[in-house]
């Protein structure tokens, strides 16, 4: 799957827009529909390659290969870096269901 959006200019594929990339905000861990485990910790980068529904996005970690196996992740746990912020970190909450009142 290749990240980012891409049309198709005559018979070559072009990328029409620069990827998006992600940077997730709070550990999670789940188990997929297919068993297998998957985890992303804070402060990981992704890049976006689809945006599923409103809920859940489909990422590829950015140090994997093209060929990885993308999974999903859930909306709200990761923030949409500009194009400044590739290597900036961010204040980040710790935990989102630890908060004050």
């Amino acid at each position: 799957m290749l990240p980012g959006r891409w049309r198709l200019q005559g018979r070559l594929w072009q990328r029409a827009q620069p990827p998006i990339l992600l940077r997730a905000l709070y550990d999670y861990t789940y188990r997929a529909q297919d068993g297998r485990l998957v985890a992303m910790a804070a402060g990981e980068s992704f890049l976006l390659l689809h945006k599923a529904t409103e809920d859940w996005w489909q990422v590829r970690r950015v140090a994997e290969p093209r060929w990885a196996r993308p999974f999903f992740v859930p909306a709200t746990y990761v923030a949409e870096l500009g194009a400044g912020d590739g290597g900036r970190q961010s204040s980040v909450p710790q935990n989102p269901s630890t908060g004050t009142g």
